[in-house]
């Protein structure tokens, strides 16, 4: 029983291990900061989704991202900073880099982005992954 016990919870951990993302950061309109993190972006077909958030450095507030990557590379990460999505990156995906340009909502404003993976230690993952639950639950009760 004890054998199957730590089976159990090894098996449940190292699922949630194995669904860490990448962590990148880089540079939206060329001098703003920001740090992104992203899951499923290289897993799975490319009908699975990519969820994940990010951050402007040296502020609190995370925005989810929801999006696709098709066959060439391209992805498409509708941001959500209320239940109403607020920004739409279209990137294309090139070795460890993501580069492309993000646009508002009402097509008013358009940046270039570009993003480069990094190595993410443990506390930066929980956080992303925390942001990415509690946008969610928040968006839930709309």
């Amino acid at each position: 029983m004890r054998i199957l016990i730590i089976l159990l919870v090894f098996g449940l951990t190292s699922q949630t291990f194995a669904q860490t993302g990448k962590l990148f950061k880089g540079t939206l309109n060329n001098s703003i900061k920001i740090s992104l993190y992203l899951q499923g972006l290289e897993e799975g077909t490319n009908a699975d989704p990519i969820i994940g958030a990010y951050k402007y450095d040296g502020q609190k507030g995370y925005l989810l991202l929801n999006g696709y990557r098709n066959k060439d590379g391209n992805i498409v990460l509708v941001e959500q900073a209320t239940p109403n999505f607020s920004g739409i990156f279209f990137g294309i995906v090139s070795g460890s880099q993501v580069s492309g340009k993000w646009t508002s909502a009402n097509q008013q404003v358009s940046y270039p982005f570009k993003i480069e993976a990094i190595t993410a230690n443990k506390e930066q993952l929980i956080q992303f992954q925390g942001a990415i639950a509690a946008k969610a639950n928040e968006f839930r009760n709309y």
